[in-house]
């Protein structure tokens, strides 16, 4: 441990103790900090410059592209040997307050099987043998502890793909349905 830090560890430091501490030392320390809150900074600059660059793309990808393409009545191109084309893309988030609602439907139409039904138990601290004992009675039933209720989001896509497709019954506000279209780009080969 540093001197610096050393002068902390008693409950309250020793005045004396920071005569140990040079200029050179305390100089340098200050310049590792303000490195350190400078790098912050820039991380989160770099973070927030990607997420604006994605925005942008998706724009382009999902708006721009799919727009003027269909204005200028071109279904595919290629630009400088890359082949472009439109299709047609479905993203579905289920809002948290829907869940049961979406189950529900789900379920009353014979497609709970989708559904990931996990079980999990918390334990305080303390609780280590209980919680020991819990698992292990739950084994012996041949079962595998751990409950949380979900549809993986890939899945959740797929199906609502299919409905939509297949002109069949879905609220799109309830499973947050976005049907869209999407510039796909294939680079030359």
């Amino acid at each position: 441990m540093s001197d610096v830090f050393s002068l902390f560890e008693e409950d309250v430091a020793n005045p004396d103790a920071f005569n140990k501490v040079s200029k050179e030392g305390s100089s340098k320390l200050s310049n590792l900090i303000r490195q350190s809150v400078d790098l912050d900074k820039q991380v989160k600059d770099a973070e927030q410059y990607l997420k604006d660059l994605q925005y942008k793309k998706r724009t382009i990808d999902e708006e721009d592209i799919p727009s003027l393409m269909e204005e200028i009545g071109v279904e595919s191109l290629t630009v400088d040997g890359n082949k472009v084309s439109i299709e047609k893309y479905v993203s579905a988030r289920i809002p948290e307050d829907r869940k049961s609602e979406a189950f529900g439907f789900i379920r009353s139409i014979g497609e709970g099987d989708i559904i990931k039904n996990e079980v999990v138990v918390g334990f305080g601290m303390g609780q280590d043998n209980v919680a020991g004992a819990v698992v292990d009675d739950l084994r012996n039933q041949g079962l595998s502890p751990a409950q949380k209720t979900h549809i993986h989001p890939m899945t959740l896509r797929t199906w609502a793909k299919n409905r939509i497709e297949k002109n069949q019954e879905i609220d799109f506000d309830m499973f947050g349905i976005y049907v869209g279209n999407r510039a796909k780009i294939k680079g030359a080969k």
